[in-house]
């Protein structure tokens, strides 16, 4: 909506910037005049202040912009200055329109000359078949280079897709035959370990059993002693040399057998736990020495006395010296 030139103040609606309620035309006529008046430059300093006349336009009809005196304050007149700049947009945009209407015409026009040229072809090379979108813009060169561009580029696009999908279908299978191996030797290690511990666990088996065996092979052994020196020392018959309860665990059958290790083993052994091994040295001690062994050799077999004495000097020298030994 454009205002109309009058003769009255200038209406301004409630929503505009310039409402009377914050300005008026007296404000914009001193406004003007101090700024007139303090330059001696032309009443329009600006060129795009002077303006062309509109006379007659269906903007302002019956109206002239001109230096009369009816225009001698320019700012007086804003609505008609708004009007004149929507005008030139108005027409500019009417000439852009015009110029692109023209250019879509011309592009039928041109479309259509194809068309029937191709139809003429059609009808002179006997072809009944009704021409496609592709055929109707294949005759045309650049049409032609364009699409044999995008051919090319399509084509090329497919050979590098290709490329990419049998390069990672490559990847992935190296993938799978690198996870196979390494799930192969990871099975053979894992049976290696499996089977070591197997034997690990066997071996540790068999060594309690052999120490179950032993323990239960030294209990009975030290039964056996105790039962046969109270046997020993309740009867009254004659000793040989394998009647004697040599402190071993399994009884010597020369001299030779009798060593100080032996001994020390025997003696040494946790048959009486409550015991510690110096008392169980001494105790061992008041059996074999031979001041009190000799109580016993008047029994012994004149065969095998020499024997019988030299064992129990082995056995007597063997708990001194484990006695000497747990007195530091």
């Amino acid at each position: 909506m454009f205002y109309t030139p009058s003769p009255e103040p200038t209406y301004y609606p409630r929503h505009h910037t310039y409402s009377p309620k914050y300005h008026g035309t007296d404000d914009i006529h001193t406004s003007y005049r101090a700024s007139s008046s303090s330059s001696s430059q032309s009443r329009y300093p600006h060129p795009s202040m002077r303006r062309s006349h509109t006379v007659g336009t269906q903007y302002v009809p019956g109206y002239e912009y001109g230096y009369g005196s009816s225009d001698a304050e320019p700012y007086t007149r804003m609505p008609h200055t708004y009007a004149w700049v929507f005008e030139q947009q108005i027409a500019e945009m009417l000439k852009e329109n015009e110029e692109t209407v023209r250019w879509v015409h011309e592009q039928q026009q041109s479309r259509e000359t194809a068309r029937d040229q191709l139809e003429f072809r059609i009808l002179a090379s006997g072809r009944r078949a009704f021409p496609t979108f592709e055929e109707l813009l294949l005759h045309r060169p650049e049409v032609r280079a364009r699409w044999t561009d995008s051919e090319r580029r399509w084509k090329r696009w497919e050979n590098e897709a290709e490329d990419t999908f049998q390069e990672e279908v490559r990847r992935l299978q190296e993938y799978r035959r690198q996870t196979e191996r390494h799930r192969a030797a990871y099975e053979r290690r894992k049976r290696v370990e499996e089977e070591r511990e197997r034997v690990r666990r066997e071996r540790e088996r068999e060594r309690e059993a052999l120490k179950s065996q032993r323990r239960e092979a030294e209990r009975e052994a030290g039964n056996r002693y105790e039962a046969r020196w109270t046997e020993l020392l309740s009867s009254s018959e004659t000793l040989g040399f394998h009647d004697v309860p040599w402190p071993m665990f399994s009884q010597p059958r020369s001299l030779q057998d009798i060593t100080p290790a032996k001994v020390a083993m025997f003696v040494l052994s946790p048959l009486h736990p409550g015991e510690s091994r110096r008392d169980k040295i001494r105790n061992a001690l008041k059996r074999w020495h031979p001041d009190r062994f000799g109580r016993i050799s008047a029994r012994v077999e004149e065969a095998d006395r020499e024997a019988i004495e030299e064992g129990v000097g082995i056995v007597a020298r063997c708990l001194n010296d484990l006695l000497e030994r747990h007195s530091q």
